[in-house]
């Protein structure tokens, strides 16, 4: 199956934008939609988490001990058929150690890769907090 993409960065960020109201919204399940089903998620201060169904609980977690408003802003997208690369920052209300949120900001790095069906989703994503 063959597919023209125009714009690969263009289709990213419409991506990145669901991800956030997918966030918005607290759906783990859309949100782990934008994943392969193979992909892995390297958070900070936990194991790797390998596949789908892990992304997926991972992110309810984090929603449910009170992650919200996740503001997520690209600064490089980059690659070629079929991987692409994405990096940026975000900005979200954060669970703390002690309890309660707090605005943190940190950065990211994404890689997109096209799968069969033609769709881009996540291979690896991995993020960290700010110093």
């Amino acid at each position: 199956m063959s597919q023209i993409v125009t714009d690969p960065e263009a289709e990213i960020r419409a991506l990145v934008q669901q991800f956030e109201e997918a966030a918005a919204a607290k759906d783990s399940r859309a949100i782990a939609a934008l994943y392969a089903d193979s992909a892995t998620l390297l958070p900070p201060g936990v194991s790797t988490i390998q596949g789908r169904q892990g992304i997926q609980a991972f992110w309810q977690g984090f929603l449910d001990a009170g992650a919200s408003d996740a503001k997520i802003t690209p600064k490089t997208i980059r690659g070629s058929e079929p991987v692409f690369y994405e990096i940026g920052q975000y900005s979200a209300m954060m669970p703390q150690p002690a309890g309660g949120t707090a605005r943190g900001t940190g950065r990211y790095l994404v890689v997109w890769e096209r799968q069969p069906d033609g769709m881009l989703k996540i291979a690896a994503d991995m993020f960290g907090p700010d110093a």
